[in-house]
């Protein structure tokens, strides 16, 4: 009858942790909605979005090194048609992506911006995602706020530290200084646009807003006096 017992005890151990680690392989494959919401379609006018977006954004790179005003609003389906376009896979502009993940889509709720990331491969990936707000701090250049409010595997939230040192040091090749802190228990990031230009940068961001199913950023260059005409 003991060695029965035994036997028994280590059956239901062995069955409650099995169910316990299938219910978090479970909660972390599951998709989030906005995800499986802003898949597109690999059509046409997918392709035609994507290749419109990449000219306007490197047209506005060129803006702020040449014009004195300059901004542009992307939509979050414009964006998820470029990333449907060149970013699923890690060739081409996938491969800037951290290793590993890949598929990223986007989505706009309110003030609250979504990202997510396919995560590995086949039935061990999952979809990591953030939803943060941003804004602009006030009496501040080119410093932007970013609260993140949450940062999950599917459904199951994940450890916040080692991602966000990540994303402090991926940041600082785009030259964009950042510094973390806790506001009422979500991590809040700093971010430091043209961190090498001096107090009174020559290029300023004045307009860093999400909201209505769209990005919206613009600002300003001080281009310096024209060069003098030649006698």
């Amino acid at each position: 009858m003991r060695r029965r017992s035994k036997w028994l005890a280590v059956f239901l151990l062995v069955a409650g942790v099995s169910a316990a680690a299938g219910a978090v392989v479970f909660t972390a494959r599951r998709e989030p909605e906005f995800y499986r919401r802003a898949g597109a379609p690999a059509d046409w006018a997918t392709q035609e979005r994507a290749r419109l977006l990449l000219t306007r954004l490197q047209d506005l790179k060129n803006d702020v090194r040449s014009k004195p005003e300059w901004g542009d609003t992307f939509t979050a389906d414009e964006l998820n048609a470029f990333f449907a376009e060149h970013m699923c896979s890690r060739e081409g502009l996938g491969a800037t992506l951290p290793e590993k993940l890949h598929a990223p889509r986007v989505a706009v709720d309110g003030d609250r911006v979504k990202v997510g990331f396919r995560y590995g491969q086949g039935f061990w990936s999952s979809v990591v995602w953030v939803e943060f707000r941003v804004w602009l701090v006030k009496d501040e250049v080119n410093l932007a706020a970013v609260e993140v409010c949450e940062l999950c595997a599917g459904r199951l939230p994940l450890g916040t530290q080692t991602i966000l040192d990540a994303v402090a040091e991926a940041a600082r090749e785009w030259n964009i200084d950042v510094t973390w802190y806790r506001h009422e228990g979500n991590p809040v990031g700093l971010f430091r646009f043209f961190a090498d230009q001096p107090s009174n940068p020559p290029t300023q961001v004045l307009t860093l807003e999400a909201g209505d199913g769209k990005v919206t950023v613009a600002g300003r260059s001080d281009l310096g006096p024209a060069p003098a005409a030649r006698p």
